[in-house]
């Protein structure tokens, strides 16, 4: 089964299509291409050319986040309209399970803005600690509970020195869609607090 998978929960887009066939996993096309908040055009450009140079899916895989709220929003409304469109299966997995980490185990952390981390604990793909929001000192205290697991971000934190710099891999999603639910509906990002909206002004009082 041919599966393009695609992940826009960071600063970075990532698109893959990936064969998966009995045993063999064969990633056909991989774009890691720059993205800002504000801007997920990115995303469909990637899509355009994966499907030039590979042909139709057969089915799609889309992260989850947590991460950028705009980016999350497209990314996973390009992969509803691109299943529907198509006919095929849709599956969905949280962003930080595609994150190049050692099996061993490893932390993904963010930052959720506010003066919040989000932070996760993962081992052989799965999760040891689901996806939360803690302060930063909530969140070193949880990480020197395990203080072998290296730690994976895809920015800068203050307060931490030794992160890996590392996104989430679309190419990793798509294979471990092969585990995922499939989705009936459109997937929910999964946000750890409310978007922040702007509330719109009172308009003045005429007199």
């Amino acid at each position: 089964m041919k599966i393009l998978a695609l992940d826009s929960s960071s600063s970075t887009a990532s698109i893959a299509f990936v064969l998966l066939q009995d045993s063999a996993r064969e990633v056909l096309f991989r774009s890691d291409v720059p993205h800002k908040r504000s801007d997920s055009s990115a995303i469909f450009e990637g899509l355009r050319l994966a499907v030039a140079e590979c042909g139709l899916p057969q089915a799609v895989c889309t992260g989850l986040g947590p991460g950028s709220y705009n980016g999350l929003r497209a990314g996973i409304a390009a992969a509803r309209a691109l299943a529907t469109a198509l006919n095929i299966p849709l599956f969905s997995l949280p962003s930080p399970l595609a994150l190049p980490g050692p099996s061993s185990g490893f932390w993904a952390v963010g930052d959720a803005r506010g003066g919040h981390y989000w932070i996760a604990g993962i081992k052989d793909g799965n999760f040891l600690q689901q996806p939360c929001l803690l302060t930063p000192v909530e969140t070193a205290t949880l990480v020197h509970s395990n203080p072998a697991f290296p730690i994976y971000s895809a920015s800068p934190l203050p307060g931490f020195d030794h992160l890996i710099p590392a996104t989430p891999d679309a190419a990793r999603l798509a294979i471990l869609s092969e585990k995922a639910d499939l989705c009936s509906a459109t997937p929910e990002p999964l946000y750890l607090k409310p978007p922040h909206i702007t509330a719109p002004r009172t308009a003045s009082p005429r007199p």
